[in-house]
């Protein structure tokens, strides 16, 4: 996945070492539309999403599928020797680490963890995570600073992430993640119904429906998930489909809004000014 080609500013990448095993992290910025695929990673992935607004992608880990919004912030692990793809059809931003598996099973040993299968990282999208996001920037920042702070500082910080690696993304929490992972694919079903019922009228109770729990219990799995309540994604995904109908220079303004479910044409103008800051008119004449 090195072949990614910066359209904006070229990605900065540094090798931060500790006890002989070298993490790499990657800081890229507007990374050229493509689609990317390894059939098994070298390393543990971990892909931090920095792109200021919503970019819609299709990802794969496995047998974890994921299409929707990369929100800024939103995380995505995948598991050394894992199949991993991702797709997108805008610039985006990203931070990456490569964790070497000895790395992470060097601080399981420290740690006294049970057995190697505790050291197997479960693959997960778009989760959130305050720790892993402080942790890269301190990285980011020493990696800036030409590791100013020494070989004690890196290695502290590293330690601090594998063992928040093993604490709550190993097969070790297995019973925990397990409620999450239904949670994940709950919410990818909600998605993926959106998706292939954008032209039509899609309210909260009959997407609860779909995936089996409460609207209210939906309303707020979704929102964890995201970001975003279910009607603000929905408003998304369809302002960025009604743009790229509107690129195609096929249909007029409102076929567009019928295509992609806005009530009128005024409904769509409202919502695409105020995510794109242009008119839907105005892509037409650009």
């Amino acid at each position: 996945m090195r072949q990614n080609q910066a359209v904006g500013e070229p990605p900065s990448s540094s090798h931060l070492q500790s006890n002989c095993q070298a993490l790499e992290i990657v800081q890229a910025h507007n990374v050229a539309p493509q689609e990317l695929m390894v059939e098994s990673l070298p390393s543990h992935l971990i892909v931090i999403h920095t792109t200021p607004q919503p970019v819609e992608v299709i990802e794969r880990a496995d047998s974890l599928r994921f299409r929707g919004l990369a929100q800024a912030g939103s995380i995505n692990i995948n598991s050394a020797g894992s199949m991993s793809s991702c797709q997108w059809s805008e610039a985006i931003s990203f931070i990456r680490l490569d964790v070497p598996p000895k790395l992470i099973e060097q601080v399981a040993e420290q740690a006294d963890t049970d057995s190697r299968s505790s050291h197997e990282l479960i693959n997960t999208a778009h989760t959130s995570d305050a720790k892993i996001l402080q942790i890269s920037q301190w990285l980011l920042d020493e990696q800036n600073n030409r590791g100013a702070g020494g070989k004690l500082y890196v290695d502290s910080l590293l330690n601090v992430l594998m063992v928040h690696l093993l604490r709550t993304y190993t097969t070790q929490s297995r019973e925990v993640r397990s409620s999450n992972r239904l949670t994940q694919q709950q919410v990818a079903r909600a998605i993926d119904y959106m998706h292939s019922h954008l032209d039509q009228e899609i309210s909260l109770e009959v997407l609860a429906q779909t995936v089996n729990i409460s609207p209210s219990h939906l309303r707020r799995l979704f929102k964890q998930a995201t970001g975003m309540a279910p009607h603000q994604y929905l408003t998304s995904l369809r302002v960025n489909r009604a743009k790229e109908l509107l690129l195609t220079r096929s249909f007029s303004v409102n076929e567009v809004a019928a295509e992609v479910g806005f009530a009128d044409q005024s409904h769509l103008h409202r919502h695409f000014k105020r995510v794109f800051g242009v008119t839907p008119k105005a892509i037409l004449a650009s």
